[in-house]
C-alpha cells in the first residue's frame, strides 16, 4: 500500500507541477502580447475570456489534487476591519493566565 500511495503523491505533485508550467506559460503570453492587445479590443476581450475559462479549469484541476477548495474569487468592495468589543481590562483569561488579568 506503500508504493501505491507514493505513486499518487508522485502523480499528484507533477500534476501540480503541471498546473504551475501552465500558469508561467499564460504569464509569458500575456506579456508579449499586452501591447498589441491595447490596439485591437476584440482580440483583447476574447484573449480575456479564454484566459479566465482556462484559469478556472486549472483551479479546479489544482482543487481536486489539493483536496482543498480555495473558493471563488469575489469582486467588490471589501468591508472595514473586524474590531474585537471585548478590550482592555474585560477580556477573557487564557487557562494559565492569572486571575489579575481578568
Amino acid at each position: 500500500m506503500s508504493r501505491l500511495a507514493d505513486r499518487e503523491r508522485a502523480v499528484k505533485l507533477e500534476l501540480v507541477s503541471s498546473i504551475a508550467r501552465s500558469q508561467r506559460a499564460l504569464a509569458r503570453i500575456l506579456e508579449s502580447i499586452a501591447d498589441v492587445s491595447v490596439h485591437a479590443d476584440p482580440v483583447a476581450k476574447s484573449l480575456r475570456d479564454n484566459i479566465a475559462q482556462l484559469s478556472q479549469m486549472q483551479q479546479m484541476l489544482t482543487e481536486s489534487v489539493v483536496g482543498i477548495r480555495f473558493g471563488q474569487r469575489r469582486q467588490g468592495r471589501p468591508s472595514g476591519p473586524w474590531i474585537n468589543q471585548q478590550s482592555g481590562s474585560k477580556r477573557r483569561r487564557t487557562k494559565g493566565e492569572p486571575k489579575q488579568w481578568q
